[in-house]
Parts: structure tokens; C-alpha cells; sequence
């Protein structure tokens, strides 16, 4: 059901029977529970302070309401409604900067770099859903989005992202969890972007290498902050900040996708009808699209130290992840070790190693 997965974008909508490989009872169950608690005249899909947050949400609110029909035992609700009023708050009554970068925060215009794997993949996921006919404006607003953040977030002494612009407070800190959100919201965009009927047209072409290319300024330039252990600090650039297994974790994962990237930038699907509103052809300038940014082979070998060290830390008995940061404090380490968030970026590391391992195991020898 991954953007990563076989089939990608869209996915199957019959998603019935316990041994069917694409089940996605669990998301069901969390997009039930979701609004089970939702408040009445609520117009997020949970309530929070975050504009951004309650967007992780999307894709699999938006994968409940695309499968129902197969699942009527446990699809049982209207998914429907709450996404176009959590779309149109984000994008029509959610705080913005003048230049049109949608806050982070409801209260304030703050950018935070968290806000890239929230929002744009959901925004994304949501106009590419319905191929061949394409929501080109959503697809490319979800581009877009990332390309003002990284304007106003974007170091160029060390090619990495800050964590927090703007509002009452910031945070001028590399961040590494945070340069791990916005590298890997960048590769959903890229990969939801691909898998559609725009994939492509100049425009969108233009924007997937954009995207890919600053995927790989962070990945490139965090590794040379690797600790001997092949871990990352928690601010990658401040040694006197603690060794971070939650944030090794999630970069690690970033790194192995864009190593396999050519497996999942394969196109609309065989059997898409061309969106009739396009061009099926365009002809392209090449010379007039961005130069691609390669993946530095020293990163793959810091990925691969860096999961060395991330399988070394988890604990054999409960499974969870030792030396994390605090989900809720981003300056300090998890005090009892357990973060759901950090277990997340383990399972998002697995699975994209064993993609990367696919990957070359298909390749032809030279």
C-alpha cells in the first residue's frame, strides 16, 4: 500500500480477506478510532495546535475512504467529509507567511522543518488519488510547499535545515530529526508525483528533480557529522548535544530510498488512461530542467553503519530503541528510552533497506 510498494500509486481498492497482502485492517482501525474521539465541528482530522500534524493523518484517512467498498465490516464511516475539511483548513484557513508557506503552528506563523513529512505528502496522496484525472494544482502545491520551506529554512554554510523559522521563537539548530522529516516528506512527494499521469509533463519533471536534489544536499551533507558508532547527535552539527538513535534511524531510511530510488520512479501505471487535459507527449528541453545532485556512495556506507547502530541499540527483550529523542521535547533525550516515534523510524529503516537490497539484488551484473 506504500508509494514505495509494488503497485504504488494508486493503490488496490479491494483490500478484502485476512491472507489478501494488501489488508490494511490496522488502518482502518486507527482511521476509525480517529474519528471515533474526533470533537463535533471539528475541521482537522484530530485536535491539536499543530497545523501540521494532524495531516500525518491523511494518507491513511485517505486510504480507508479509497477502499471501503472491499472492507464494509470495518469501514463503517464517513472518511470522506473529514478529509475535505481537514484539506480546505490547511489550505484555506491555516496561517500563512506572505509569500504563501503554510504554518506549522495554529496560533502563529512559525515554519518548522517537521511540517514537510505532515503536510505536502498528504496533499500530494490526495491530488494524485483519482488518476488519470490528476488534481495538478494539490500535486503541485504539495511541491511548492517544500520549495518555500526550504527558502526560509535552508543553511547554505553547511547545506542543511534549520528547525524553526519565524513566530515567537526559533530554533537556528540542525535539527537532525528534523532535516529526516523534510528529506524523507520530499521523497513521498517525488514518488506520489512519478506514480501519476503528470509524472511527465516539464513542470512536474522539473519538480521531481528539485525535490530529489535536495533530498540528497541533506543526506550528503548530515553523514559527514557520523559519529564513529555511526550514529548522529541530535543536532548534527553540535557535538555537545547527545548521540541519537530516533533521528540515525529515519536518515538511514532517507538514504537507502534515494539509493533505490530508480525502483520507485517508475511512472503512471501500465494501465492509466492519459489524463485527456495533457499533453500524452510533451517534447522537453532537457537544458532547460535542473542537474541532478548524485547520491554520494559515502553515504550509503554511513547508512549502513548508521543501521549497524541503530540494530545495536534496540533492546532483544522489548524491542525498543535506547538513547532517543523526546518525541515531546526536541532538546532532550527520551527519559524512559520508549518513543513510539523512534520505533516508527526503525520499521521505516527496515523496509527501506530491504528495498535498497531489492534493488541491487535486481540489478544486472555489469
Amino acid at each position: 500500500m506504500s508509494v514505495y510498494g509494488p503497485i504504488g500509486v494508486p493503490p488496490a481498492r479491494n483490500v478484502s480477506g485476512t491472507h489478501n497482502p494488501n489488508n490494511i485492517s490496522t488502518v482502518l482501525e486507527l482511521a476509525n478510532y480517529a474519528i471515533a474521539i474526533r470533537p463535533i465541528g471539528s475541521v482537522t482530522l484530530f485536535e491539536d495546535a499543530s497545523v501540521g500534524d494532524p495531516t500525518s493523518l491523511g494518507v491513511a484517512m485517505l486510504m480507508a475512504n479509497w477502499t471501503k467498498a472491499s472492507r464494509p465490516d470495518e469501514a463503517h464511516n464517513d472518511y470522506d467529509t473529514p478529509l475535505r475539511q481537514q484539506l480546505g483548513y490547511v489550505l484555506n484557513s491555516a496561517p500563512k507567511t506572505p509569500d504563501g508557506a503554510i504554518s506549522h503552528r495554529s496560533e502563529q506563523v512559525q515554519l518548522w522543518s517537521d511540517f514537510v513529512y505532515m503536510t505536502p505528502p498528504f496533499i500530494a496522496y490526495y491530488g494524485a488519488l483519482y488518476q488519470p484525472y490528476v488534481h495538478q494544482w494539490l500535486v503541485y502545491t504539495s511541491y511548492d510547499q517544500i520549495r518555500l520551506y526550504r527558502n526560509y529554512l535552508f543553511d547554505t554554510n553547511v547545506g542543511l535545515w534549520k528547525h524553526i523559522a519565524l513566530g515567537n521563537f526559533t530554533d537556528e539548530g540542525h535539527w537532525s530529526t528534523g532535516n529526516g522529516w523534510a528529506a524523507a516528506g520530499m521523497l513521498r512527494v517525488l514518488t506520489t508525483m512519478n506514480q501519476t499521469t503528470l509524472g511527465y509533463q516539464p513542470q512536474f519533471l522539473a519538480a521531481q528533480i528539485d525535490l530529489q536534489n535536495w533530498a540528497t544536499e541533506i543526506v550528503n551533507n548530515i553523514w559527514t557529522y557520523q559519529q564513529p558508532d555511526g550514529s548522529l547527535f541530535n543536532y548534527a552539527t553540535d557535538p555537545t548535544t547527545f548521540s541519537d538513535s530516533a533521528s540515525t534511524a529515519l536518515l538511514a531510511s532517507v538514504t537507502f530510498r534515494l539509493a533505490a530510488l530508480p525502483s520507485y520512479l517508475r511512472g503512471p501505471p501500465a494501465n492509466a488512461t492519459a489524463d485527456p487535459t495533457l499533453t500524452p507527449h510533451p517534447t522537453i528541453d532537457m537544458a532547460t530542467l535542473p542537474t541532478l545532485t548524485p547520491l554520494k556512495p559515502e553515504s550509503v556506507r554511513a547508512a549502513h553503519l548508521a543501521r549497524d547502530c541503530v540494530r545495536r541499540r534496540l533492546n532483544t527483550t522489548d524491542g525498543w530503541l535506547a538513547q532517543v529523542v523526546d518525541p515531546y521535547n526536541f532538546q532532550i533525550q527520551q527519559v524512559d528510552g520508549k518513543s513510539p516515534e523512534a520505533e516508527s523510524f526503525v520499521l521505516m529503516m527496515e523496509a527501506a533497506w530491504r528495498g535498497w537490497k531489492d534493488y541491487i539484488l535486481a540489478e544486472p551484473s555489469p
